[in-house]
């Protein structure tokens, strides 16, 4: 019998992206629905009806805040304000921030966890820095235990949330960076892992999706 950890869950996933497409076909795969929308600013991988395919429904940001059961932000850290403002009413629901905070210098640096929760009034919300293919670089080690990935945030509600779905995506090994107080050492460490994997590093997604 196949393995299921959860019940058909709604997952909204913000940004056409990558890591976006990744995770949709990641969470389908496990049974879930997921709701895709995009920002006005994102020129690329922009999301149409013609493209829909079973379990995966696009939407308007607004309609896949809605339906979902947490929400997922998977854009550049420069659009998180645009999904923040058309999220709705989201102050009960668990937001996961998958941006890459890296900027090129430090006036275009944004506090994502901090826009969102400006705007939405959230206290549910968690960053994460996926550690994907950083072990073909080296071996992540925090407190000298080997990691996937990297939580902050001042909710545990939403920090218990991002592991549990992470075990359906093979990802079971987390580092807890903190709350709120450690943002500024987080978005630090995500510039050293972006460069140690390459000049031009981008977000990745946070499993390979098939290999289980």
């Amino acid at each position: 019998m196949e393995y299921r950890s959860f019940v058909s869950l709604n997952i909204a996933i913000i940004g056409n992206s990558r890591l976006g497409e990744a995770l949709t076909t990641a969470f389908t795969a496990c049974g879930h629905i997921v709701y895709r929308a995009g920002t006005l600013s994102e020129k690329t991988g922009i999301l149409t009806e013609s493209d829909e395919c079973e379990g995966v429904h696009y939407c308007s940001i607004e309609d896949a805040a809605a339906s979902a059961d947490f929400i997922m932000i998977a854009t550049s850290a420069q659009d998180v304000r645009e999904v923040a403002y058309w999220l709705g009413d989201v102050r009960r629901k668990v937001i996961i921030d998958l941006t890459v905070n890296v900027s090129e210098s430090a006036k275009d640096a944004v506090n994502t966890v901090g826009a969102i929760k400006a705007i939405t009034g959230s206290e549910h919300i968690v960053k994460v820095l996926s550690l994907y293919k950083h072990e073909e670089k080296f071996t992540p080690l925090f407190g000298g235990q080997k990691v996937q990935g990297v939580l902050i945030g001042d909710s545990l509600k939403a920090k218990e949330i991002m592991k549990i779905i992470s075990r359906e995506l093979n990802v079971t090994e987390f580092y807890d960076f903190g709350g709120s107080e450690n943002m500024g050492l987080f978005d630090q460490l995500c510039t050293c892992c972006r460069s140690m994997i390459s000049p031009t590093y981008k977000s990745k997604v946070l499993v390979t999706v098939g290999n289980k």
